[in-house]
């Protein structure tokens, strides 16, 4: 029974990063250094005793997880769930340059300490094999694009939108577009040119939405995105992952990864020796794996799901198919040319299945992306930026109103959907009191990594260095409120504080539904019942926002201030979402948030299919200022005060 798509860290054992002769190697952080080997008999982790007394795992050690093999198993015709992380990586003083080349190799050095990154899939088992032994053999899917202007934007809803080929077990589930200056692009004749993988395969279908938002400069709070300074040497990496794969954290552990390596030591190296990296034979642990419910644990929440499933549906928010004909859509289709999909082994031979080779190399086709209009929809996305000197004055407010920035966001991005709905109403000649809703609901996704066996995290460890959130793997769970009071007349703080309380209390009910789920999952007829029942698009759009807050970290690299001694890369820009258009997709808007040092980004998710133009906006532009007003408002300040 599919639980919710949400967010959190990664990094399963394997070698350190190989160091360049005469480099200094980083100290080894305190506490565990692997996921294998590690004492189950944590304090902390007594959720996993049970399962682990017991021996009945629910999946292969390997395997995907129960809520993964939902997302794995998408239909098609369907949009996958997808996450992409963006990072505007500058080069330190001391290299001037650096070859496509070299990029890549730093990508294999960081896919190689992780799993699953390093694994295709089994289509029988479901269980993720290793490409091979070591980094210099491992298949990594690259594409290199001349930097024009601000291009990244639509390329990033490129990566988002555009499906993985599942049947390709020559490929792993993740792939990187690199956004270079021309003289960094990669030679016509080289070697790393003739390896880039196309976005679209030969023989998939490509699709067009033109609906992107208005880019004018605005110099309206979180509105306008840092440019690097002038002169500057960077490149833009975005890195898209099948969700099936992990969860939010996971991509930015990964992002974490990779800037480790990223330095001067490594950039103006000879040779970085892949050939003597190994690659990470350790899977991530199995959250199902951790549980073992028997029937009295479930079945009081069961009874629960099950009234809330056969009870009255909440209507689905934005627009539909049928409310949607006047938007701006192309339905032309653009065949292109179909050539056979690799077949998966069945795996049946041998312990490890053989992995399918392709039959041929594809066309290289790396340029603008034409696509055409899809009946899944399309996620169009906005990015914003909040800075340090901001985010920390926001703090400090949300502390002294007793509450948290989690919850100050999520109120934040229903008072700037009130505004969406308020506006509808209007340009629609509505009665905006009959028409606006005086409760809205809303999720946030939620990390359940602290019961893991390797955390530290509820004995008071560093989470910074916390080995369980290093792990690529699905660890997140969601807590949800579908009917917050929120009118005009409400006090915005004591909306926050109520937000707050439902975070803190609504722990236990997002493990007993994992609970659920893995009791249906070890019985077959029962899980067969539920798979029939379950309908993920009646869940789409059902509450106003999705919020994953992938919380505040410090920069795992130089930050964008450094001096000119530090050999670091620094990271001038960074941020990352969640597609908006698979089914099951809960949120009208879907928040991503990252925050490094104090700089916090958001990127905004919607559907264009849900969402026009002018509302999208609307969002966009009350919800910076609802930020901007709290961050200096009264005690008592109304929800209509926060409001544009």
């Amino acid at each position: 029974m599919a639980t919710t798509a949400g967010g959190h860290l990664a990094v399963p054992t394997a070698a350190p990063v190989p160091m360049p002769a005469g480099a200094k190697a980083p100290k080894a952080a305190k506490g565990p250094r692997s996921v294998a080997g590690v004492s189950t008999k944590s304090k902390a982790s007594w959720f996993s005793f049970r399962s682990s007394r017991s021996g009945q795992q629910v999946v292969q050690e390997n395997g995907l997880g129960i809520t993964e093999r939902f997302f794995y198993k998408t239909a098609p015709n369907k949009q996958q769930v997808l996450m992409c992380i963006m990072l505007r990586v500058r080069l330190p003083e001391q290299s001037p340059s650096i070859t496509p080349e070299r990029i890549v190799e730093l990508l294999k050095i960081a896919q190689a300490r992780h799993y699953r990154l390093s694994s295709w899939v089994d289509h029988e088992s479901l269980g993720a094999i290793p490409f091979a032994e070591k980094a210099s053999d491992l298949p990594t899917s690259y594409r290199f694009l001349e930097r024009l202007g601000d291009n990244w934007m639509d390329i990033y809803m490129d990566e988002i939108n555009t499906n993985f080929d599942t049947d390709d077990v020559s490929r792993p589930l993740w792939r990187s577009t690199i956004i270079v200056p021309k003289e960094w692009m990669p030679r016509p004749d080289s070697e790393c040119f003739k390896k880039q993988t196309p976005l679209i395969a030969p023989h998939q279908t490509a699709f067009e939405y033109p609906i992107k938002y208005d880019r004018s400069p605005n110099p309206q709070l979180g509105l306008t995105i840092p440019a690097s300074a002038p002169g500057a040497k960077y490149f833009d990496i975005m890195c898209t992952f099948h969700h099936c794969l992990g969860d939010g954290l996971s991509m930015l552990a990964f992002g974490r990864t990779f800037l480790e390596a990223a330095d001067a030591a490594h950039i103006n190296s000879s040779d970085l020796k892949l050939e003597e990296l190994p690659v990470s034979k350790d899977p991530p642990p199995v959250l199902d794996n951790l549980f073992n419910p028997n029937v009295f644990e479930v079945l009081p929440t069961a009874i629960g799901m099950a009234a809330k499933t056969l009870g009255k549906k909440k209507g689905k928010l934005g627009h539909t198919e049928e409310s949607s004909a006047e938007l701006p859509i192309q339905n032309d289709r653009l065949q292109l040319p179909v050539t056979p999909a690799p077949s998966s082994s069945s795996g049946t031979s041998t312990p490890e299945p053989n992995r399918p080779t392709p039959s041929g190399t594809p066309d290289i086709s790396v340029g603008p992306v034409l696509r055409v209009n899809p009946g899944r929809g399309f996620t169009n996305v906005r990015f914003m930026h909040f800075n340090s000197e901001f985010t920390s004055v926001l703090r400090k407010k949300s502390k002294a109103e007793k509450t948290t920035i989690a919850a100050v966001l999520v109120v934040a991005s229903l008072t700037a959907c009130r505004c969406v709905f308020v506006h509808g109403a209007k340009r629609d000649g509505k009665d905006v009191k009959k028409t606006v809703p005086n409760s809205q609901g809303w999720v946030l996704t939620n990390s359940i990594r602290h019961i893991l066996p390797q955390s530290k995290l509820l004995q008071g460890g560093d989470r910074e260095t916390d080995e369980a959130l290093k792990v690529f793997g699905g660890y997140a769970g969601s807590v949800s409120n579908n009917n917050l009071k929120l009118t005009d007349d409400s006090h915005i703080w004591d909306r926050c504080r109520s937000v707050k309380r439902g975070i803190l209390t609504s722990f236990k009910a997002s493990i007993q539904r994992m609970k659920v789920a893995n009791y249906a999952y070890r019985h077959p007829k029962l899980w067969e019942m539920a798979e029939k029942r379950i309908d993920l698009s009646k869940l789409s759009r059902s509450f106003s926002v999705e919020v994953a807050n992938l919380g505040a970290w410090e920069y795992p690299c130089a930050p964008p201030d450094a001096p000119s001694t530090d050999e670091r890369c620094r990271l001038d820009f960074f941020g990352g979402g969640l597609n908006s258009s698979f089914e099951g997709s809960r949120g009208l808007f879907s928040l991503g948030i990252i925050t490094f040092g104090g700089n916090m980004n958001i990127f905004v998710c919607y559907d264009v299919k849900s969402v026009t133009v002018d509302e999208a906006e609307v969002f966009f532009k009350a919800f910076s200022e609802c930020l901007r007003r709290m961050s200096d408002s009264k005690k008592n300040a109304t929800v209509q005060e926060m409001m544009i």
